[in-house]
């Protein structure tokens, strides 16, 4: 099964708050991180998550709302 990334941020609070869904719901996710840790959100880069494709359609349902 293929992971599919479901989410898509540069505000690290977001991705706390999808990551906290995610883990409440019990879907398993992973994350890329894209940032450069020296200037995190100020000059660019993304965290992205991932889930298996089994979890794609519920993890876009419960993080509809941070988009």
């Amino acid at each position: 099964m293929e992971n599919v990334r479901i989410y898509t941020s540069n505000v690290q609070i977001d991705i706390m708050d999808a990551k906290n869904i995610l883990h409440q719901a019990g879907i398993n996710y992973f994350e890329i991180n894209k940032m450069d840790t020296a200037h995190a959100g100020i000059l660019g880069g993304t965290v992205d998550l991932h889930v298996a494709e089994g979890d794609v359609e519920k993890a876009l349902k419960l993080l509809a709302d941070l988009k």
